[in-house]
């Protein structure tokens, strides 16, 4: 009797622990894709400096929940999507806007894969 509740114990706290990096996970990309879609809006009127500016800041975000996102999601995606906002800043002084556009929006993306990629589903557990 001591093992099956101890197995049912484990069994709640491995859903638990699943549903929690799952929020926190949904939370990050969230926060992550609304401010991606905000520098785009933010490109039709703000100078190169304020774009800069607003690229470090989710490049600084990012760097914040990375590593966190690493240890719930894949490493190939989160290093790739790592790579993208990373780069925001240099496209956008280099490259210029519809470059960092594109790049946004190839960011958004990914965030999207990585949100199928992870949901819950029968399907992701067995």
């Amino acid at each position: 009797m001591k093992r099956v509740v101890a197995a049912g114990v484990l069994f709640l706290v491995a859903v638990a622990v699943t549903v929690w990096t799952g929020f926190v996970f949904d939370r990050e990309m969230n926060l992550l894709e609304n401010e991606l879609y905000a520098l785009v809006d933010a490109s039709e009127n703000a100078e190169k400096t304020e774009l800069i500016e607003k690229a470090e800041n989710i490049v600084f975000q990012w760097e914040k929940s990375a590593g966190m996102l690493r240890s719930i999601v894949l490493h190939d995606g989160i290093d790739e999507l790592g790579r993208s906002i990373s780069s925001l800043p240099q496209i956008i002084e280099h490259s210029g806007k519809e470059e960092m556009k594109t790049t946004c929006i190839e960011a958004v993306n990914m965030i999207k894969n990585l949100r199928e990629c992870e949901m819950i589903s029968i399907e992701n557990i067995l």
